[in-house]
């Protein structure tokens, strides 16, 4: 009886932690552009898939750690009608590792900001200029780099709910060097390249929510 005591004074305390924990799965989509390369717009398509574990501190506050599979890049296409034969496509592959805080407003809606770290995972470059030479010279990209991220997110179910987030690098993207190619922007103390993204996504906690 005493030993049944103990157990259910020691594990009391862990039950009551593993309720403030959540996991679940998230996938989605994602477009993309570099802003320092001389091309404007998110013509670069791709995807994300990943999964995530939630720290509930308060009935508002939370922290949220993902690991994910994420696609970005920059794409422009040739433009026949206007006889622009420039062409460029970069293709990044990701593992991302975002750390982030939620604060939850309305029971069912939630803000988040952070930090992510990305691990390039693989990657493809082709440029081509009026003439249709291939580019040459191309700066190496970092094997590491990190992100920002802001977004928002609403329940649609106890389990799913909807993401929107914009995704921008904190360190560029490429050892950028003096002088440094056409087009590359100097974001806080670096010049560079940097990943501008947009995504959204479905998550689906696997723990029910009770709003």
């Amino acid at each position: 009886m005493k030993k049944l005591l103990l157990l259910l004074f020691v594990s009391i305390p862990f039950a009551g932690l593993a309720q403030m924990f959540n996991g679940g799965v998230l996938a989605g989509g994602v477009v993309s552009q570099v802003d320092g390369d001389s091309w404007e717009g998110y013509h670069k398509f791709g995807f994300l898939a990943g999964g995530y574990v939630s720290l509930r501190v308060s009935p508002h506050s939370s922290f949220q750690m993902e690991m994910e599979y994420i696609q970005k890049g920059s794409r422009k296409n040739q433009d026949l009608e206007n006889n622009d034969f420039n062409s460029y496509l970069l293709r990044l592959h990701y593992l991302e590792i975002p750390i982030l805080y939620q604060y939850t407003f309305a029971r069912r809606f939630s803000a988040e900001i952070g930090p992510a770290a990305d691990i390039l995972l693989g990657s493809y470059e082709e440029a081509y200029d009026a003439n249709g030479q291939k580019g040459t010279n191309l700066v190496p990209l970092r094997t590491f780099t990190l992100s920002g991220i802001i977004g928002i997110a609403g329940y649609i179910t106890n389990h799913l709910k909807a993401n929107f987030r914009f995704n921008y690098s904190l360190l560029s993207i490429r050892d950028a060097t003096s002088p440094y190619p056409e087009g590359y922007r100097k974001i806080l103390f670096e010049w560079g390249q940097y990943n501008n993204v947009l995504s959204v996504s479905l998550c689906w906690d696997l723990k029910s929510n009770d709003f």
